[in-house]
């Protein structure tokens, strides 16, 4: 074998083992998440890179819905921007060991909700019956897991559970005794707590090496609407106000002048919030697939 053979055999051994010299060198090789050369002995898991532990705080803009705004679907009295309110919020993200496209994620909000039907009214002669309002304010602790579908998208998916805690600082109900409306409504405060779901979607996008930004929507509804378990007030029991009136019963529903029951759609409200996010990597999701401590060493490497 010539000379020109030797060198061409030693670069092509040298092409070879490359990608292994890099490969080993785990100190040196920048993480990606993506990088799987086999299925079964690639040095990384497929991980999109927004999986990670982090800190969030975010804005967000709400929109109530419920028995105060309209029964049944929100938006049916056309939008109503007495039903905007504003919050923030604070998250704490943990990269899920089961999973390298989820994040459990734990959040405490705080902010106001506030909900008015006059808008219902405005082209009528007189209010009716049902005209109602209230203000609030609001402390939701939830716990969630977010989802990334795409191992290099932003993109995720939300659902969670929650306890909104409403501090009713202001309601007025407008209601009828012995089918006589009476002139002044029915005022006061109260406190109420309900059990929520939340389901959202949002994308997320690098703005350096350790910060995101992230844009959501997301849906929060109450899973019941009880005497003490509302958002709005309502239904109220006679013990919460002073005048003894009861508007409602335990299920929710109430009854108008011509003794027609209403159901409605539990308390809720529509959410629409931007966030950044400081995160820092585990790298151990992503080290190698294989436990070389299981690979038996070579005759040279035990005769050293």
């Amino acid at each position: 074998m010539n000379i020109r053979s030797h060198l061409h055999l030693l670069f092509a051994l040298a092409l070879l083992t490359l990608p292994v010299l890099a490969m080993a060198q785990p100190g040196k090789q920048r993480i990606v998440w993506t990088k799987k050369p086999s299925s079964q002995t690639g040095l990384y898991t497929a991980k999109n890179y927004f999986v990670s532990h982090g800190v969030t705080i975010g804005a967000s803009a709400m929109y109530y819905f419920g028995d105060v705004d309209n029964e049944g679907v929100a938006f049916t009295g056309g939008f109503n921007k007495d039903n905007v309110s504003y919050g923030g919020g604070l998250a704490f993200s943990y990269n899920l060991p089961a999973g390298n496209h989820c994040n459990m994620r734990f959040g405490l909000m705080g902010g106001t909700l506030n909900g008015n039907n006059k808008v219902k009214f405005d082209n009528l002669d007189q209010p009716r019956d049902d005209y109602r309002k209230f203000s609030s304010i609001l402390i939701q602790p939830s716990v969630g897991v977010q989802y990334y579908p795409f191992s290099q998208a932003g993109f995720y998916l939300y659902g969670g559970l929650a306890i909104s805690a409403s501090i009713i600082t202001n309601f007025e109900f407008y209601y009828y005794q012995h089918k006589v409306r009476q002139p002044e409504p029915l005022t006061g405060k109260t406190f109420g707590i309900l059990p929520m779901v939340q389901l959202g979607l949002g994308y997320s996008w690098r703005l350096a090496e350790s910060w995101i930004m992230s844009a959501e929507i997301m849906v929060q509804e109450g899973l019941i609407d009880t005497h003490y378990m509302n958002l709005d007030a309502f239904p109220l029991a006679p013990s919460q106000n002073s005048e003894g009136i009861a508007l409602g019963n335990s299920f929710g529903k109430w009854t108008d002048r011509y003794g027609k029951e209403h159901i409605h759609w539990n308390d809720g409200w529509f959410q629409v919030g931007i966030s950044v996010t400081y995160q820092w990597h585990n790298c151990e999701q992503c080290r190698i697939l294989n436990n070389y401590s299981n690979i038996k060493p070579s005759r040279r490497s035990r005769r050293k």
